[in-house]
Order: C-alpha cells, then structure tokens, then sequence
C-alpha cells in the first residue's frame, strides 16, 4: 500500500471554516468516486496565521498508477480546483507502508 503525505498551508487563515466544512462537506465524501484511494484523513496541526502549514492529510492508496488515473478525472479535477483556491500543498512525502500497520478498530 502506498502512502502519501501533505502538509497544507491556507492562502489566508480566514478561510479555515470554509475549509474544514469543504473536508468534511464535500472532499471526504468524494473519496468514495476516487477507486484508488483506501482511505483519506486530513488532520488540523495549527490555526495560527503564520504557522508554517495548518493541515496534514494522509492518504492510503491502492497503488499510484491508479491514483494518477483518479486524478485526470472530472471529480478530482474539480476537487483540485477548490482546494487550489483555499490552500497549497508545501511539502509532499510517499512511502510503502511497512506490513499492515495497526489499528484498534
């Protein structure tokens, strides 16, 4: 399994509540459209103005062949749009997850 890793920056603070209500509202949901993506988790690290990112998101994916196939389509597009007009993305990392990880649910 392929992880990816974003820290995210807004463009300005006062958007965080559009931001977080877009995440929960409409980018969380489109996963279930994007085959590719196993599982999306974006988590809120600071809400100050000058902080170096304000979000991290992780994304499990299936493979990147697939998630570069998800990412020409129409859905993902438009997904990029909106986010391209709140926030940016400073620093990406992908790595292969080490066996099956752990989880208590």
């Amino acid at each position: 399994m392929k992880i990816m890793i974003h820290k995210i920056k807004l463009k300005e603070i006062k958007s965080l509540s559009d931001f977080r209500d877009w995440v929960l509202t409409t980018d969380y949901l489109a996963c279930h459209d994007l085959p590719s993506v196993l599982q999306f988790d974006v988590i809120e690290v600071s809400t100050d103005k000058n902080a170096d990112f304000h979000f991290i998101e992780v994304i499990r994916l299936s493979s990147l062949a697939e998630f570069e196939k998800d990412m020409n389509s129409p859905l993902f597009n438009s997904l990029e749009s909106r986010f391209n007009e709140m926030a940016q993305v400073v620093e990406e990392n992908e790595g292969d997850l080490i066996g099956n990880g752990y989880s208590s649910f």
